[in-house]
């Protein structure tokens, strides 16, 4: 009842600062493509050319083979519906480190709501991530493969992801403020994770002795999940969501509480 109580604290607080939130978005965005020519477009360019890096390594190259479930997919299709929500994941953890020490002079010289930092960053996230869905729904268009009213999956899987990267952001920053080489590390920690979530490789070229291991991994499910949701040929995994689902509430409430615990010394650290 408690952590309920403290969400519904939360959800009032974001609605208290709505238009706090939204120009922070906005500026967000602004400071990341000002000047330059292409703009947003830089937000589709990289991860574009990031699928076709991969797809040339492994479909060109190395000519992997999907399993038997993805039967006739295109490759750089199933490649790109996994690809999609581990960057949404990984751009909200990679920035999270510096979301509180970025605007450290609103933090030392006001009361100001340091919680909506890494929403802030979220938001900018899942804005790039609606980007990203919009030109694949234009691919499996362009290719023919026929949507299914699976594709609606998608909507829990992604609430689960935003759950999951706001826990884990609130406690980067948050512990950022003292040790300043989280954000080095988290970085080659996200490079390790990257390859041990079956992204560029499917689940059927995991060794049976490694695959217990492999469903460990959260990101695991929310990768299947979201090829489940938008090439609908497997069907919905109630146990892994759920996996998925209850790490990202118990993660939210760590890095919840956490920030909580350590924000008090913002100010003085700063």
């Amino acid at each position: 009842m408690d952590f309920l109580k403290r969400f519904k604290n939360f959800l009032q607080m974001l609605g208290r600062n709505h238009f706090m939130i939204r120009s922070m978005v906005v500026r967000d965005i602004r400071s990341r493509y000002i000047g330059s020519l292409l703009g947003i477009f830089w937000s589709i360019i990289h991860p574009f050319l990031q699928l076709l890096l991969y797809y040339f390594i492994f479909a060109v190259v190395l000519k992997m083979r999907l399993g038997p479930e993805y039967g006739g997919t295109n490759f750089a299709i199933w490649l790109m519906a996994g690809l999609l929500p581990w960057l949404f994941f990984g751009e909200v953890v990679k920035n999270s480190p510096s979301a509180v020490r970025e605007q450290s002079n609103l933090i030392k010289k006001m009361v100001f709501p340091s919680e909506i930092l890494s929403v802030v960053q979220l938001a900018a996230g899942i804005l790039n991530h609606l980007i990203g869905l919009s030109i694949l729904f234009v691919f499996l268009i362009f290719f023919g493969v026929e949507i299914s009213v699976k594709v609606f999956f998608i909507l829990p899987y992604l609430l689960c992801i935003t759950i999951f990267s706001l826990g884990i952001s609130w406690f980067l920053s948050a512990l950022n403020v003292f040790l300043r080489d989280v954000g080095q590390v988290i970085g080659v920690f996200l490079h390790l994770w990257f390859f041990l979530t079956p992204i560029l490789y499917p689940l059927n070229l995991i060794p049976e002795n490694f695959r217990d291991f492999y469903f460990i991994n959260p990101m695991l499910h929310a990768v299947e999940g979201y090829r489940m949701a938008l090439l609908g040929r497997t069907e919905f995994d109630f146990t892994g969501f759920a996996y998925l689902l209850i790490i990202g509430l118990i993660l939210f409430a760590v890095g919840g509480l956490t920030f909580k615990k350590l924000k008090p010394a913002f100010a003085d650290v700063l």
